[in-house]
């Protein structure tokens, strides 16, 4: 049996949580924050957003291309993160679970325990 409240209160583990319910905070106020700026622009200020930058490229299409340029940022920054930092403490985690939850159920030393198991459902759709 897994005791999920010891493995909550490893550091590694409250870390990991910490660290990525703060990311979510941030990049989600920032997403969302600039979305509803560029709605509001989008509705009260038309002629600001009609200012042309460049021929025929106006502010509020400059802001749009913005937007999505915002979006893959926060995406590449949240892969980034998620390989450097919490995949390394996510590994810890693991192994510290391992070791706080026993004999049953665990991989031999040396060995890491499998990811995840598929659902059979899903993996006969990807054949």
């Amino acid at each position: 049996m897994t005791d999920w409240a010891a493995i909550e209160r490893l550091p590694e583990f409250q870390e990991l949580v910490t660290g990525r319910r703060r990311f979510a905070w941030v990049a989600g106020g920032i997403g969302i924050g600039l979305g509803a700026l560029y709605v509001v622009l989008a509705a009260t200020a038309h002629d600001l957003m009609a200012t042309r930058v460049a021929g025929s490229f106006s502010l509020g299409f400059a802001g749009g291309v913005g937007l999505i340029a915002v979006t893959w940022a926060i995406t590449l920054a949240y892969m980034r993160r998620s390989n450097r930092v919490w995949g390394p403490l996510e590994a810890r985690v693991r192994e510290r679970a391992l070791a706080v939850d026993g004999a049953e159920g665990t991989a031999p030393a040396g060995h890491r325990a499998p990811a995840a198991t598929p659902v059979p459902a899903l993996a006969e759709a990807r054949r």
